[in-house]
């Protein structure tokens, strides 16, 4: 497994562990440390993965294109999920909806770090 598909499995298993103690919080230290983990550690380390993988495997008149395309998938993965989320979170709390985006994490990026094995790095 080369070192891009590693960072990015600790990042997914970062966001995973702050979802978790987010959902779990029993005050509000404890909770913003949860969000410091998703927001502030997860998210940027992914998003970084990802534009390194994109510029290593797209050739460079369409670089800019792939990166686009990239970008929108991932706002519309964030606008369908976080409104099923919120159903979700309406029907029973927010705390099951911490875990279910936790549950999301953990299937996605199982399947991205065990997919391929072609050398990342």
């Amino acid at each position: 497994m080369g070192i891009a598909r590693r960072v990015y499995a600790a990042a997914c298993f970062i966001g995973v562990l702050g979802l978790l103690v987010l959902a779990v919080a029993p005050d509000d230290v404890t909770a913003m440390a949860g969000v410091v983990l998703v927001g502030g550690i997860a998210l940027s380390v992914i998003r970084s993965v990802s534009g390194i993988w994109v510029n290593r495997r797209a050739a460079s008149d369409v670089r800019a294109t792939v990166q686009s395309f990239l970008a929108r998938t991932e706002y519309l993965g964030e606008i369908l999920l976080g409104i099923a989320l919120g159903l979700l979170a309406q029907a029973t709390s927010i705390a099951a909806a911490m875990l279910g985006a936790a549950t999301l994490v953990v299937r996605s990026s199982a399947g991205r770090t065990v997919r391929g094995r072609r050398s990342d790095g």
